[in-house]
């Protein structure tokens, strides 16, 4: 009985997990376009805490802790498509495509990866809400004119045309959560089936330098 009912919890449990996926990823895209990004980085904090504690439980012990560091890694990351994926909500639905005038040119050539940003102006010379806009290190100088698609209130960051896809943002956004929600799903049945894992998936063992490894110690024969 007790069995029983730990497996309809671990089944629950897995439930709750994957439709977490979606509903925190698109559901904070949402908050971010409609209520505010302050909102939805503390809804997104408070959901991606409370999915990680979930996924720990499920699986217990070291392999839930190390479960646990890759789901912070991967949080992280959605929380930075999240913003992506709004602002190309917002161009698609209210933004304006116009050709703008490059009033200053800033060169970054000690980055990393030498590059410019550049201020856009309007027609009247007026500046572009959110219209600061990146390229590579001198493609334009002040006075040349660009196309561009911004936003009238300045949310979302002005950019290229081309580089509004929602239709190709929303398909890849689903891909990765289908793989996530999978991957879970897989995780729980074989929780429910065979029981939590006891260990990580490597062995504990000292290497010829003293350190720690997965490979047992060998002996010398004595003559």
């Amino acid at each position: 009985m007790a069995g029983t009912r730990s497996r309809r919890a671990t089944v629950v449990l897995t439930a709750a997990l994957v439709a977490a996926v979606p509903a925190g990823t698109f559901g904070l895209v949402a908050v971010s376009t409609y209520v505010g990004l302050g909102t939805a980085w503390l809804l997104g904090l408070v959901i991606g805490v409370a999915w990680i504690v979930g996924l720990v439980r499920l699986l217990g012990g070291p392999v839930g802790c190390w479960a646990a560091i890759l789901s912070v890694a991967l949080w992280g990351g959605a929380l930075g498509e999240v913003i992506s994926a709004r602002d190309a909500v917002i161009l698609n639905a209210r933004g304006l495509t116009v050709t703008a005038t490059v009033a200053e040119a800033h060169d970054h050539p000690g980055d990393k990866h030498p590059n410019s940003t550049y201020d856009l102006a309007g027609a009247l010379g007026l500046p572009i809400p959110n219209g600061t806009v990146y390229g590579g290190l001198h493609s334009h100088a002040v006075g040349d004119r660009v196309v561009i698609r911004y936003d009238p209130e300045g949310v979302a960051a002005a950019t290229a045309p081309g580089d509004v896809d929602f239709a190709k943002d929303l398909t890849i956004a689903a891909a990765l959560d289908a793989v996530l929600m999978a991957a879970v799903a897989g995780l729980g049945v074989a929780v429910a089936r065979n029981g939590r894992p006891r260990r990580v998936p490597f062995r504990r063992g000292r290497t010829i330098s003293g350190k720690k490894d997965g490979y047992p110690r060998t002996t010398r024969a004595r003559r």
